[in-house]
C-alpha cells in the first residue's frame, strides 16, 4: 500500500551497510569505518558534516535494489518480447489482457513509491546536515542527484500507468490529486532544469566521489525521455544535443562485451545500475536477480546457474533483424536454443551459417520448454564468474540509459521537424550507431527509418520498443504474434490495492 506510515517502515530509517559504500565509492577503508549496519535515525549527530553523504548513498541504494519482475513487467508488452515462464499476470499483460489484480504492476508502483519516499527522506536528512558540512555547493548537488534519482522513478511509473501521484508533501498523499502523463512529464522536465546546474559536469564514470554516480548529462537523458513522451520534439534535441556536445560520451567499439562485464561503466553508458562481487568468491555481494532472464545452458563454468525462462525475444523481432543482414547486435540481443534455430529454419529454410546455440565463450544453450530465445543482453558468460560464484548474472550491471539512444532520440526529433545548431545531422546521427553494427550509411533517414534503427538497437531494454509505439501510436507493429493491441491497451490500470488506498487513482486518467 502507499500510505506513508506503510512506507517508512521497510525504508526509514537509512540503514548504509558496507556493501554499498565499498561499491559506489572503490575504498576498501570504508569497510572499516564505524557506520556500517548503523541506523541514522533522530539519534544522529548531524554536526559530524562529512556524514552528509550517507543518505545519499540511501538513495542510490534504493535506486539499485530492483526487483526483478520490475524491468520484465516494463518490457513484456513490446513486439520484441514475449513473456514466457509460468507467471500468468505476465502472460496476460503481453497479450494486452490486464486484471487491476495482477501482482507484478502492484510491485512496480509499491516498489518505485517506496524509492520516491526514500529519496524525500534522503533530501531532509541531507539539509539537517548541510550547516555542519558548511559546503552549501555540496549539499546542493546531494539534491539535485536525488531529484534526478526521483524523475527516473516518475518516468516509469508514469509511462506504466498513463499518469501518477506527484507527491509535493509526504503528510499529503492522500489528498494529492492525479496528474496525467503530460503533467508529470513536465514536471520532470522542470526539475531537471532546477537539478542540472548543481550536477557535476562530466561522464558518470569519471566521478571519484560515487563513481557512476547522476551527473549533469544523466538529468539531460531523463529530460530528454520526457520530452519526447509530450512529443515536443525541439526539447528532445535541446537535451540531446548537449549531451552529444559535451564530448563526454561516444559509443562503445564492441556492442558483444558492452553487455558484459566489459561493458561496466563504459563510456557509452548514462544511466547504468551498478553491482558487484566485489572481487571476492564469497561473502558479501551486492547484484541483481537476473535469473528470470536466463535458461538452460551447459556453461564452460561447472556448477554456474541457469535461469528461469521468462523474458523471450520475439520471433518477429528475430526475423526483422535477419531481413537487415544484422550480426553483431543479433549475436548479442539473442540466445539461441536448438528448437529455436529449428523453428528459423522452418521458416527461412536457411540461415547464417553464424547462429548456433553456442556463444563466444563456449556456454551451450540447450532447449527450455518454456522459451526458444534468451536476451543475449542480460545472460552474463559463465567465464566472466568470479571463482567461487554461480548466480546467473553476478557481477554484471545492469544498463539502463546508452549514448545510441539519445543519437537515436536526436535523429528522430530532427526527421520531425525540430532543428539544430550542431552540425550532426539525424543521418550522422543514425549512421554512427549503424556502422558500430556493420551496416551501411543511409541518407536522407526518415522518422520510420529511426524507429527501425531503434528497434535493432534497443531491443529488451527497458520496454523503449513499447514505449515508441505507443507514442506513435502504431497499433500495427504491437499487434503481431496473434497479439491484437488497441490504443486502450496502452497503459496497465493503477493496482486495485493502490486505489483501495488512494481514492483518486479510482477515478482513472
Amino acid at each position: 500500500m502507499m500510505k506513508v506510515n506503510k512506507i517508512y517502515k521497510y525504508f526509514t530509517p537509512f540503514v548504509i551497510g558496507a556493501l554499498i559504500l565499498t561499491l559506489l565509492f572503490g575504498c576498501e577503508d570504508k569497510l572499516n569505518e564505524p557506520f556500517e549496519d548503523e541506523a541514522f535515525t533522530s539519534d544522529v549527530d548531524y554536526t559530524i558534516g562529512d556524514n552528509m553523504v550517507l543518505p545519499l548513498l540511501g538513495a542510490y541504494y534504493g535506486l539499485y535494489t530492483r526487483s526483478w519482475e520490475e524491468p520484465l513487467t516494463l518490457g513484456i508488452r513490446g513486439d520484441d518480447v514475449n513473456a514466457a515462464g509460468d507467471q500468468v499476470p505476465m502472460q496476460e499483460q503481453d497479450e494486452f489482457k490486464y486484471l487491476a489484480s495482477h501482482w507484478n504492476p502492484n510491485s512496480v508502483w509499491q516498489l518505485h513509491y517506496n524509492d520516491i519516499i526514500n529519496v524525500f527522506t534522503a533530501m531532509e536528512e541531507i539539509e539537517k546536515y548541510r550547516p555542519a558540512a558548511a559546503n552549501d555547493a555540496l549539499a546542493d548537488q546531494y539534491i539535485a542527484e536525488c531529484k534526478v534519482i526521483r524523475a527516473y522513478l516518475y518516468l516509469n511509473i508514469a509511462r506504466t500507468f498513463g499518469g501518477c501521484i506527484v507527491i509535493d508533501e509526504l503528510s499529503n498523499i492522500q489528498a494529492t490529486p492525479l496528474s496525467n502523463l503530460n503533467q508529470v512529464m513536465q514536471y520532470i522536465v522542470d526539475q531537471m532544469d532546477e537539478a542540472i546546474p548543481y550536477l557535476p559536469d562530466t561522464h558518470p564514470n569519471k566521478r571519484s566521489d560515487i563513481k557512476g554516480g547522476m551527473t549533469t548529462y544523466t538529468a539531460y537523458a531523463i529530460q530528454a525521455l520526457a520530452y519526447q513522451e509530450m512529443k515536443d520534439y525541439q526539447g528532445v534535441v535541446s537535451a540531446t544535443s548537449q549531451i552529444i556536445n559535451s564530448g563526454e560520451f561516444e559509443l562503445s567499439d564492441d556492442y558483444y562485451h558492452l553487455f558484459k562485464q566489459a561493458g561496466k561503466l563504459d563510456d557509452e553508458n548514462i544511466l547504468e545500475f551498478q553491482y558487484s562481487d566485489f572481487n571476492q568468491s564469497e561473502g558479501d555481494r551486492f547484484s541483481f536477480l537476473y535469473a528470470p532472464f536466463g535458461t538452460n545452458w551447459t556453461p564452460v563454468v561447472t556448477g554456474a546457474s541457469s535461469g528461469w525462462g521468462f523474458y523471450e525475444p520475439t520471433l518477429k523481432y528475430i526475423k526483422f533483424m535477419l531481413d537487415r543482414g544484422e550480426t553483431v547486435r543479433l549475436e548479442t540481443s539473442v540466445v539461441f536454443t536448438p528448437s529455436g534455430i529449428t523453428e528459423i529454419q522452418d521458416q527461412y529454410g536457411s540461415i547464417p551459417e553464424w547462429i548456433s546455440n553456442v556463444n563466444r565463450e563456449g556456454d551451450i544453450f540447450n532447449d527450455n520448454a518454456r522459451m526458444n530465445f534468451a536476451s543475449g543482453k542480460h545472460i552474463q558468460p559463465s567465464t566472466e564468474l568470479i571463482d567461487g560464484r554461480t548466480s546467473q548474472g553476478s557481477n554484471k550491471n545492469f544498463i539502463v540509459i546508452r549514448y545510441a539512444e539519445m543519437l537515436l532520440m536526436y535523429a528522430e526529433a530532427l526527421t520531425r521537424g525540430a532543428t539544430t545548431s550542431l552540425s550532426l545531422t539525424a543521418d550522422d546521427a543514425v549512421n554512427l550507431v549503424r556502422e558500430r553494427a556493420g551496416l551501411t550509411d543511409l541518407s536522407g533517414v526518415t522518422t520510420k527509418n529511426v524507429l527501425d534503427e531503434k528497434f535493432a538497437e534497443l531491443a529488451m531494454e527497458w520496454g523503449t520498443r513499447y514505449y515508441d509505439m505507443v507514442r506513435t501510436e502504431n497499433v500495427a507493429e504491437l499487434t503481431h504474434e496473434g497479439k491484437t493491441f488497441t490504443m486502450d491497451k496502452a497503459y496497465l490500470p493503477f493496482p486495485a490495492d493502490q486505489v483501495a488506498e488512494l481514492p483518486q487513482l479510482g477515478d482513472g486518467i
